[in-house]
């Protein structure tokens, strides 16, 4: 394939009309270059303790080439309401890079979650080029009870009636008998229906409830709680799926966007149930008249196609069959007396062949461009001599993906539109050989890797390899991958079910399944009013490297220019120096690897003087809107066993990270904090009547009604951040203070702490709603005078946890101005996130037999480099059960060309 690109030049003697369209197009994707992203996961899915790992390929948008705008890569996992629990940040190097997530911790417990990923620059598109996947995270020491569930509808006039068949056994299939139950149905929150149940000898319930007629069942949900003594208590949540027939949504999309009277019209179509999966549908269309002129049956996921040519002054109506056997009539587009048609066929192996019909011989010229990922491949001046013309155009002009073709008229006003997909079937070539046919429990797997390019050269490039057991990890052939996320699903709208199928080239109906696909999906790009507006200059700057940058201003917010900023960090040990420009901004780069970072930011000059940093605002993204169900709800064998497995390994004591079995160790820690019960604990209402009718107290004035509170070393928690001071009695030592964990000065004593007393005094009872007092023993041995010169000795802390009504912590709680110094700034941006690698053991013939290997994930390797050959060789062990592995390797050669490959291995015992 030669791609040709169009340019505007070559179209200026021509017609300025259409040298300003094509001008508009480059200078929209000069100003906004697109950037996609793809990530691989070791598998689909988790249980709490285990580690996601991932590998990143951020992409330009037009070439695929690795973006070299972004440097930084935000990763985060959000909850099924939205809520961020995890977000990290990696590194980019050559627009790939490697990460993982810890599903440890309070934040992160079993649930439905959405892991999303972006770059800075991604952040001026909103949610069209984001990374989006959900998965589910299973607890392993959680609830034991599976669910197999049933739902029944039956309408009424005044209300609906739902029957639900519940089932409960164990782990082992054993039916949970004669158990109370708590049973709670809720829709967003609210409360439908409670009641108490006892399962029968079979394990099972019927649940009776009503709904309000025609009322959407998305969203409810029944909560069950074994609540007989001794049972398993676990909350289990079950989702109410049904799908109303009657609310089958269905759409008609006639080709081109529009339906021209006397012009035959290719009209797509798609059917969707409840639950925004595609539906089998079939009917007929009728005229007004009641007359059958054409019928229709989606062929894939409820979409599908149909000729018609509609009658001038006609309305048409599709009676579609319902899955109930009821017929329900749904109104196709009204018909356009007049307008210009646009069709779009394929002619042969290599063109494509554009038919433009008219009822009318216009008399002005129009322009057809035809873009692929907002590179302008194609364009033409077409002008009637009738009432129909044809354009044949090379595929050859196309890269492989969506093609996009739209017909303007001389006021650049879009008429038409249509999407196709252009294969030129030119992907690179993977292919996985074994050094031999099976192998054995605790093997050692060689594998050899060949990438060959369209031409069956041999390809250099960046892979990255998973290895899953399929007796735990159900991989999905037809889900997402790097070859359908970056030249199909990452151009579209909305979910596209199974994109996997398309590329599978022995399903013969997939050219016809996709192309209909491309008439009813909405696609994702530039508004054309954008394009053919005034600039408009992005909100988000793109980050080739970690910088840091702020503003210097004074009183009167005026920009000072040639300020000295210095900033400093104690881990690692760093003085940076820099001045600012004539906009009083500063910037800080070419910082070396860092984890934990805390900088200070301070101005030379203090009197009236105000620096700020710039913080990251995270976007406001939706959830992806096929969020899984619970893992225990109609679960399939794999995932049974996945989770049995990994509760097995909790009970023996297996460490969740690396799944392998913890030998007993002595554990030397640094500190062990060994707390008391609450010396004092304040809600919100104690804390609003602790002076009522008088002014607020302040936190200091709370403390020192405490006698007992006020003698002891003090560390103060605000919002979940750290400002420690060591308030000893002052004949002893002078303490050092911290502000956010970092060293600020260790001469100061505590009536002249600014960030501690300003804290002490800027807090009011009006801004806290919570407040613990507990004292803590810290065995961390430290200097402190003694009888006989300095001793080392524990030190006994008082914690003071407070949590304020808005939540923003120590910056906005600074009290007095002096809180924190003029012309400073403390600054904590989130760290670099550092991969870690996966534990592969490695096994040998005198190697004693110890524990269990039950990995779910048997081989991770991210960076996966073929040589000049296109050769790469890797090798790991097989775990202790047989069966079968899946083999997923995906890559770039960092040219614009990617592959995809899936391989068995099977595990047979001797």
């Amino acid at each position: 394939m030669a791609l040709s690109l169009l340019t505007a030049t070559a179209f200026a003697q021509v017609n300025n009309g259409l040298l300003t369209t094509l001008s508009a197009v480059a200078g929209q994707r000069d100003r906004l270059p697109i950037e996609k992203l793809y990530l691989q996961l070791d598998k689909p899915y988790y249980a709490v303790g285990d580690t996601l790992r991932f590998k990143a390929y951020l992409l330009n948008g037009d070439l695929l080439k690795p973006s070299k705008k972004s440097g930084l890569l935000y990763v985060e996992l959000a909850d099924a309401l939205n809520k961020v629990v995890k977000r990290i940040t990696i590194r980019l190097a050559s627009g790939v890079g490697i990460g993982d997530i810890a599903l440890a911790g309070k934040n992160i417990p079993q649930g439905a979650y959405s892991l999303r990923a972006y770059s800075n620059w991604m952040k001026n598109f909103g949610d069209d080029y984001v990374f989006k996947k959900s998965l589910y995270i299973s607890a392993v020491n959680g609830s034991t009870t599976l669910v197999k569930a049933d739902f029944k509808l039956e309408n009424g006039t005044d209300k609906d009636k739902v029957t639900a068949n519940i089932g409960f056994t164990g782990l082992d299939g054993r039916p949970r008998q004669q158990q109370e139950m708590r049973l709670t149905i809720k829709q967003n929150d609210k409360t439908l229906f409670k009641e108490n149940a006892n399962t029968g000898t079979d394990g099972n319930i019927q649940l009776n409830f009503d709904i309000a007629p025609k009322a959407a069942i998305k969203h409810i949900i029944i909560q069950a709680q074994n609540i007989t003594k001794g049972a398993d208590t676990a909350a289990l949540t079950i989702p109410v799926t049904i799908n109303r027939p009657e609310n089958t949504d269905l759409q008609y999309l006639p080709e081109g966007g529009n339906m021209v009277a006397g012009i035959p019209t290719k009209i797509g179509f798609k059917a969707i149930n409840d639950d925004g999966k595609g539906i089998a549908i079939s009917g007929k269309i009728v005229n007004s008249k009641q007359q059958e002129v054409a019928t229709f049956r989606s062929t894939h996921k409820g979409m599908g196609s149909f000729e018609l040519t509609p009658q001038a002054g006609e309305s048409y109506t599709a009676k579609a069959i319902l899955t109930n056997g009821t017929i329900k009539d749904y109104p196709l587009p009204a018909v356009n007396p007049s307008g210009i048609a646009l069709r779009i066929t394929p002619k042969g192996k290599d063109s494509l062949e554009v038919t433009l019909a008219t009822t009318t011989t216009p008399s002005t010229s129009y322009y057809l461009i035809g873009q692929t990922r907002g590179m302008v491949c194609y364009s033409s001046i077409i002008s009637f001599k009738g009432s129909a013309t044809k354009k044949t155009i090379a595929t050859d002009l196309f890269p492989t993906g969506i093609g996009h073709f739209t017909l303007f008229n001389s006021a650049n006003q879009p008429l038409n539109e249509r999407i196709v997909y252009i294969d030129h079937h030119d992907n690179l070539q993977l292919s996985v050989a074994t050094d031999k046919p099976d192998y054995l429990l605790r093997d050692n797997i060689g594998l050899s890797l060949q990438v060959k390019d369209k031409s069956g050269k041999p390809a250099r490039g960046n892979f990255s390899i998973a290895v899953t057991d399929d007796s735990q990890v159900n991989t999905d052939s037809l889900g997402n991958n790097i070859l359908t996320s970056l030249l199909l699903t990452s151009d579209l709208q909305g979910t596209v079910e199974e994109p996997g199928w398309y590329f599978n080239e022995k399903n013969a109906e997939r050219a016809a399944a996709l192309d209909n696909l491309l008439l009813t999906q909405g696609w994702v790009g530039y508004d054309w009013k954008e394009i053919f507006g005034p600039p408009v200059n992005p909100e988000y700057e793109a980050e080739p490297e970690f910088k840091v940058k702020g503003r210097v201003s004074n009183l009167f917010n005026k920009p000072v220019a040639n300020a000295d900023v210095m900033l400093i960090s104690t881990k690692p040990e760093l003085l940076l120096n820099t001045k600012t420009d004539e906009n009083g901004q500063f910037a800080f780069s070419k910082f070396p690897p860092l984890d934990i970072i805390n900088f200070k930011l301070q101005t030379k000059r203090t009197l009236n003087i105000g620096l700020v940093v710039d913080e990251f605002v995270p976007p406001e993204l939706t959830l992806t809107s096929n969020m899984p169900a619970p893992w225990y709800v109609n679960t399939d064998s794999i995932r049974l066993n996945f989770a049995f497995k990994k509760k097995t390994e909790w009970d023996e004591g297996f460490d969740a990270r690396n799944s392998i079995l913890l030998k007993q160790v002595e554990i030397k820690a640094k500190q062990i904090w060994v707390p008391d019960p609450p010396l004092l604990q304040l809600n919100e209402e104690e804390i609003r009547n602790a002076r009522p009718g008088k002014k607020p107290l302040t936190l200091h004035d709370l403390l020192n009604q405490q006698q007992a509170l006020s003698q002891m070393p003090l560390m103060l928690i605000v919002d979940g951040k750290l400002a420690r001071h060591l308030e000893v009695p002052r004949h002893e030592f002078k303490p050092g203070i911290k502000y956010d964990g970092m060293k600020i000065d260790t001469t100061l004593v505590p009536d002249e702490a600014p960030e501690i007393m300003g804290l002490l005094n800027g807090l009011t009872t009006e801004d806290i709603k919570g407040f613990t007092a507990q004292k803590i023993i810290v065995s961390k041995k430290v200097w402190v005078p003694g009888i006989e010169g300095y001793i080392r000795q524990d030190i006994v802390y008082l914690l003071i946890r407070v949590t304020t009504n808005t939540n923003l912590g120590m910056n906005r709680y600074a009290g007095s101005e002096s809180a924190i110094p003029p012309g400073s700034y403390v600054y904590r941006p989130m760290p670099i996130s550092w991969p870690h690698k996966l534990y592969s053991p490695r096994y040998t013939v005198a190697s004693p037999v110890t524990g269990k290997d039950r990995r779910s994930t048997i081989f991770w390797e991210p960076n996966l480099i073929t040589d000049a050959s296109g050769k790469a060789d890797l090798s790991f062990y097989s775990a202790d059960q047989p069966g079968t592995y899946t083999v997923i390797i995906e890559g770039t050669d960092l040219n614009g060309n990617f592959g995809y490959s899936r391989k068995k291995i099977k595990v047979v015992k001797k």
